[in-house]
């Protein structure tokens, strides 16, 4: 006897779990009966392959020999929902036997809402990964070319510089983070993960804060008109690494003492603690909107006339600023959009702001550095000077080259004279 038993309920309508499939000839006999009872009656003369279920439980109905055959995609396989508007296919052989092989290529799974869930948020993660892989490698060339290029090392450069470290160091924590915040640790809450999200929070605050750096300086040397002469590197150092300090202690003590749970990520409903580093962010971003307004203001009317080398300068330095600003603030705003229920809403929400937090170190590290016409003319110096210096050509001139002293030039001369 068959070690199965067989569910009379349509396979073909219903959950392939349903029906029970095992190897035994009695059981295959039981299914190709049951399955050529469930299909329309086919008269075919000549060769033929009989009615037959193959192993996922899809019915094959009775067929003349050399014809491909085609049946609705099965409903469930394993737990998995398929879509039943594509078709499986299986050829009919000559000798009036059935293709072990199904074509079911096009039977496409359809995703849950939890699945499609897990798999957007693995493409963002994805996504961050790179990003912050590639920022981090273009901040760390472009901090290095600040570093070796004495010659452009000029307020406004260090400035870009300073900008370049602390998205350097918010990138690096960013992977301390990833790498560290398992579910485990956050649950336990110890304080080293406290306090690496604390490091994290800090270096996202000096970012802003060093944006706002830039705006300053912008401002006071195009719009106020002083001399940049009278500008001081502490001062900028007190704005970008000095003021977000006590911002970020206020904030732990309110964690610490209102929602300490979690490493100190997310917030607790009702619980507004975040909101002592966000709002002065967005206090500065603002301030910086309007510096940007009045600079433009001011170039397109006062300097666009104006051909110096220090006032095209300005110019470059305003157009990255431009473009960096809005993305920065951009990135930042978007935590506080809902994109709404709608699924390609929250899709468009979730990449788009994945790849701009990502990619900010790459943006800035391109348009303060790389496209910065100083450090390019520096680099290309050093180049041909380092050509200079290990050419050929270079050695073999200094090695033929001999020393003639001012006596010995004047003593020839004579000798000749004297021939002559």
């Amino acid at each position: 006897a068959a070690d199965c038993t067989y569910n009379p309920i349509p396979v073909c309508s219903l959950p392939i779990q349903a029906f029970l499939l095992c190897d035994s000839p009695a059981a295959a006999s039981i299914q190709e009966q049951y399955c050529e009872s469930l299909l329309p009656v086919t008269n075919h003369t000549g060769p033929q392959c009989n009615a037959s279920v193959d192993l996922i439980g899809t019915c094959w109905p009775r067929s003349a020999v050399g014809q491909l055959v085609a049946r609705p995609c099965p409903e469930y396989f394993y737990g998995v929902r398929y879509n039943t508007t594509n078709n499986g296919y299986r050829e009919c052989l000559a000798n009036g036997s059935w293709a072990a092989r199904v074509n079911y290529s096009q039977c496409q799974e359809i995703l849950s809402e939890e699945k499609k869930s897990k798999l957007h948020y693995h493409i963002a993660v994805i996504i961050n990964y790179l990003g912050h892989c590639v920022s981090l490698g273009a901040l760390l060339v472009a901090f290095v070319l600040f570093m070796r290029l004495r010659s452009i090392r000029c307020l406004r450069n260090i400035i870009h510089w300073n900008l370049i470290t602390a998205f350097i160091l918010r990138n690096a924590t960013w992977f301390v983070v990833q790498l560290t915040m398992s579910p485990e640790v956050h649950e336990s809450n110890v304080v080293w993960c406290r306090l690496v999200t604390a490091a994290y929070n800090y270096f996202h605050v000096t970012n802003f804060f060093w944006m706002f750096g830039e705006g300053c300086y912008l401002h006071t040397a195009i719009v106020l008109t002083y001399s940049t002469d009278k500008l001081r590197k502490w001062m900028f150092i007190c704005i970008g690494w000095c003021i977000p300090f006590p911002i970020i202690v206020a904030w732990a003590i309110g964690k610490l003492y209102y929602d300490n749970e979690k490493c100190w990520f997310g917030k607790r409903a009702g619980v507004y603690t975040d909101y002592i580093y966000q709002g002065p962010m967005i206090l500065v971003l603002l301030i910086n909107f309007i510096f940007l307004f009045n600079i433009v203001r001011i170039l397109m009317t006062k300097l666009r006339a104006s051909t110096t080398s220090e006032t095209i300068q300005y110019r470059k330095a305003v157009k990255a600023t431009l473009v960096l600003l809005p993305l920065l603030g951009i990135t930042y705003m978007l935590f506080f959009v809902n994109p709404g229920e709608d699924e390609i809403s929250r899709i468009v929400f979730i990449y788009f702001n994945s790849f701009l937090e990502s990619f900010q170190g790459f943006f800035v590290s391109v348009f303060y550095c790389f496209l910065n016409s100083e450090v390019r003319s520096a680099v290309r110096k050093r180049w041909h000077r380092w050509q200079d210096k290990h050419s050929i050509r270079a050695r073999v001139a200094r090695a033929m080259s001999i020393p003639t002293s001012p006596t010995r030039v004047s003593f020839h001369s004579i000798k000749q004279s004297t021939a002559v």
